[in-house]
């Protein structure tokens, strides 16, 4: 009866350790299936991020080109309607015979 009662204790140690075992085996996969999604994960954001910025930053040096197209086409409407005024004064003299005056 004792050598049944050992075989049997010694069947089940065996199969609690092969148990065991393989539980450590799936846990030790599973991390790092985690880990390796975490990577992924982190790689993503940090392309993710870079994009944005980079997206950031171009909006930026678009807009301060736009800005500045403004102005050098404000100040060249400016310019032009100077010039178109100053004609247009210049006409009528020339046509009324009247002399320019002096600014002070």
């Amino acid at each position: 009866m004792n050598t049944k009662w050992m075989f049997s204790l010694g069947l089940m140690l065996m199969i609690s350790a092969g148990a065991l075992a393989q539980d450590t085996t799936r846990a030790a996969t599973q991390q790092k299936v985690d880990n390796t999604a975490a990577t992924v994960g982190s790689a993503a954001e940090t392309g993710t991020r870079a994009v944005g910025n980079a997206a950031v930053t171009t909006g930026r040096a678009v807009g301060k080109a736009g800005k500045a197209t403004g102005k050098a086409v404000g100040n060249a409407a400016k310019a032009t309607g100077r010039g178109v005024t100053k004609a247009v004064k210049a006409t009528g003299r020339a046509i009324s015979g009247e002399p320019k005056r002096d600014s002070l």
